[in-house]
């Protein structure tokens, strides 16, 4: 009968701790469920991702693209960036050497669209 009762015991101690497990488990998930991210917080993110990713491939492509007009790779960029934050970004460098300023252009694929060296238009 004690051997009994002592089992008793451990299946109400077991059963209590799965039911808290349980309860805890679905608390839980009521929370992360109700704290979603709102359809203008999505977008207003979006956005921001894909002009941090046009700044990156910007600052990867325009020097190779000014290099290939100028024959001196820009070290020093300098000024804002010109974008609508969309569909293009602008870069502007210095040069040393062989010219004064440059910018590039590129579109929102990373495809570099202009470059402008010391005021005049390079072709692509």
């Amino acid at each position: 009968m004690a051997e009994e009762r002592k089992l008793e015991e451990k299946m109400s101690e077991v059963t209590k701790i799965l039911i808290a497990f349980v309860l805890v488990m679905i608390t839980g998930g009521v929370i992360i469920a109700t704290s979603g991210v709102s359809k203008d917080q999505q977008a207003s993110n979006a956005v921001l991702t894909h002009y941090s990713n046009m700044s990156r491939m910007a600052g990867i492509q325009c020097p190779i693209a000014i290099l290939k007009h100028t024959g001196e790779k820009p070290y020093v960029r300098f000024g804002n960036a010109d974008s609508d934050k969309e569909t293009y970004i602008t870069l502007t460098y210095k040069g040393d050497e062989k010219f004064t300023t440059a910018s590039c252009t590129i579109d929102r694929l990373g495809k570099v669209t202009k470059v402008v060296v010391d005021g005049k238009d390079m072709d692509n």
